[in-house]
């Protein structure tokens, strides 16, 4: 995993330039949960090709953003964005006690070893200041076509639905969270009216189905969804 981690850039990505229809789905998901006040501290753990960061700088916060790759780091610093390297982000947001008043886990969880994701979520509650908020976005499991997103990625080792995701979070120590699914689809256009219009319908029929088998119904059906959380 080190030698993919070291070079995340180069052999996750389809090249070395940001992916720019991020900043839109950031502004639409996760713009409102950031605090009013822009002088409070905010922190993007695993930041990859900055995206999320470029969002925060943008909106006037003051930003930083730390990941175990030196690939992710030395990008993001070459498009003068704030990072840095750690090689522990258990021990690093431990070592931050309440500093960040909200802090974004964004398609990160998933990448943690299990025996360290509870351990993991406590640092980063630690790290939050009292009423700070955390927004963790996954691959969503529970959605029809979920594997694809969790099995494109060689290091992706934990897999989560609403119930697994929540348990995880309340052994941590959270107790007031929401989840979401994470809108990749804006009715921009005719077509994408269209499409999700038919969206919402084969949801429909994928509803039933799971009803008609006695299976699980969890309310969120996107490929990615997002909890937001409280300390």
């Amino acid at each position: 995993m080190k030698e993919i981690f070291d070079n995340y850039v180069e052999s996750s990505f389809d090249g070395c330039h940001q992916a720019t229809f991020k900043f839109k789905q950031f502004e639409s998901n996760y713009r409102k949960y950031f605090p009013v006040d822009r002088s409070l501290d905010v922190l993007d753990i695993g930041i990859g090709r900055g995206e999320m960061l470029t969002c925060m700088r943008d909106w006037g916060f003051n930003y930083l953003g730390v990941d175990i790759s030196p690939s992710t780091v030395k990008f993001c610093k070459s498009i003068q964005l704030k990072c840095e390297v750690t090689d522990d982000t258990i021990v690093w947001l431990t070592n931050n006690y309440e500093k960040f008043s909200l802090i974004t886990c964004l398609d990160v969880l998933e990448h943690v070893p299990r025996d360290q994701t509870i351990d993991f979520l406590k640092a980063i509650r630690a790290s939050l200041k009292t009423g700070g908020t955390a927004i963790i976005q996954v691959p969503n499991l529970q959605s029809p076509f979920g594997y694809l997103h969790h099995f494109n990625d060689f290091t992706h080792v934990s897999g989560f639905v609403e119930h697994s995701l929540s348990q995880v979070l309340l052994i941590a120590g959270f107790s007031e969270f929401d989840f979401h699914g994470f809108e990749e689809v804006f009715p921009t256009s005719f077509k994408q009216s269209v499409r999700l219009i038919i969206r919402f319908f084969y949801r429909k029929v994928v509803r039933l189905m799971r009803t008609i088998n006695a299976n699980p119904n969890p309310e969120v059906l996107d490929p990615v969804m997002y909890v937001v959380v409280k300390k």
